[in-house]
């Protein structure tokens, strides 16, 4: 028997990469979205993924501080950060936001894809 798919919660605000990411993932992942980060908290406990993948700018918050409140509550959830900012590294160190991965803008599907699967 196949394993189940991995439940992926992306949470980005861009129309157009939302359905990137549908199209490129169908079959591949269950999806969830989120286009903010009031969303992406609601739909933390609801889907319950077991992989975020988290855009570094968002509407209502910033990325960083999203990330300290997922990890409140979901301290091991694996997390692919992405970011058009590639100073974010230095950040991501300091802030040993353990199981993160983080990708710099435009990237390939196949590396999110990647990146996903080698979570956790």
């Amino acid at each position: 028997m196949a394993p189940s798919p991995r439940k992926v919660l992306f949470v980005e605000d861009e129309a157009a990469l939302q359905y990137s990411y549908e199209r490129f993932f169908e079959g591949k992942y269950t999806m969830a979205y989120a286009p903010n980060g009031a969303e992406a908290m609601r739909r933390l406990s609801d889907f319950e993924p077991d992989v975020l993948v988290l855009d570094m700018r968002l509407p209502d918050t910033d990325g960083i501080e999203l990330l300290q409140r997922i990890r409140e509550t979901r301290p091991t959830l694996p997390v692919v950060v992405t970011t058009a900012y590639v100073s974010m590294e230095p950040l991501m160190n300091v802030l040993d936001l353990g199981h993160s991965r983080y990708l710099v803008k435009p990237y390939e599907l196949s590396e999110l894809a990647a990146a996903i699967d080698a979570a956790g």
